[in-house]
């Protein structure tokens, strides 16, 4: 390639890079700071380097695919290379791709491209990979599937792709292992790494008790589809800590949310508690459970309800009356 020729890229058929509309055996990766990586196989064409660098910009297609619009300063053309794959894995730093290509000997390779960065939801509730560049920028990949919750409380991303062969429609889901917390009126988050600022603050309705936890609305998408949250999970009062809402997560585990709030006798058998949470700020829930969890708690705490006296729960610290 002659210096100040403008050099034009793309992808083949069969999943390769192509320069100047040839076809080069080789193997993609990803780099350190996020770009696309290139090793050309020998043997190299006259005036190809071993391995090709490529910057640009990171999105993803409708059919889940990766794609990267390359630099307009480093290539005036500003080819777009699509590289047609699956996600296959989801962390709180990292998004993991496959694709597969074929060389000129009809021979097939897997690669892995990892692209390091942090997850957020963008400001319409949509799942969204933030892609570390230079200068503390980054790219953006949104997930328009659909995502629910399991009864470990993880997310499951689900989308589908149509097979290359028979032309089906393929599920594909990954899952993401974090925790929920809530800490805000109308907001819900599931936490992927808290240090890293990694993970999905969800805008919400007021939460609602549900027999098997609590239950959430949110809308989704640049016109908003309703959806509904359920968290699984129960309610446990301990004298020194205040209110918890008990969560099952992955392997069976147990992950508690603690809770303040303002307590009173209902109807002789029911208790009536308005949350707050470690700031004593109010959450907008309002649940009525049964006074067994009282159990174990203490007669004190049971008197002073049927006293009429005003009884707090604090978050963290226990009851204050």
């Amino acid at each position: 390639m002659r210096k100040n020729e403008t050099v034009e890229y793309g992808i083949d058929p069969s999943g390769r890079l192509k320069i100047m509309r040839v076809a080069l055996d080789g193997e993609f990766d990803i780099d350190r700071t996020n770009a696309l990586t290139y090793r050309v196989k020998q043997p190299l064409p006259s005036g190809v380097p071993q391995q090709l660098r490529l910057s640009g910009k990171w999105s993803l297609d409708n059919g889940h695919n990766l794609a990267l619009t390359l630099d307009r300063e480093n290539n005036p053309s500003a080819d777009k290379l699509t590289l047609a794959g699956e996600i296959i894995d989801a962390r709180a730093d990292e998004l993991a791709f496959s694709i597969t290509s074929k060389d000129s000997t009809g021979r097939t390779h897997l690669s892995i491209l990892k692209l390091s960065g942090k997850w957020q939801v963008d400001a319409y509730n949509r799942l969204s990979f933030l892609i570390a560049k230079e200068n503390d920028l980054y790219d953006t990949l949104i997930l328009v599937g659909a995502w629910e919750v399991n009864k470990q409380n993880q997310i499951i991303y689900t989308y589908t792709k149509t097979g290359l062969k028979r032309k089906e429609k393929i599920a594909h889901s990954i899952t993401f292992k974090g925790y929920w917390d809530i800490t805000e009126k109308n907001r819900v988050s599931y936490v992927l790494n808290k240090e890293l600022d990694s993970g999905f603050n969800f805008q919400v309705s007021l939460g609602k008790p549900a027999k098997r936890g609590l239950e959430y609305e949110l809308g989704i998408g640049l016109k908003p589809e309703k959806k509904k949250l359920l968290l699984f999970g129960s309610w446990r009062i301990f004298e020194k800590l205040g209110l918890l809402f008990e969560m099952p997560y992955e392997e069976g585990k147990i992950r508690s949310i603690v809770f303040g709030a303002e307590c009173r006798i209902a109807n002789r058998t029911n208790l009536e508690l308005k949350l707050r949470n470690n700031l004593h700020k109010e959450l907008g829930i309002n649940l009525k459970l049964n006074k067994s969890i009282l159990n174990g708690c203490g007669d004190i705490f049971l008197q002073a309800l049927k006293d009429g006296k005003d009884v707090t729960v604090k978050a963290g610290i226990g009851f204050k009356w």
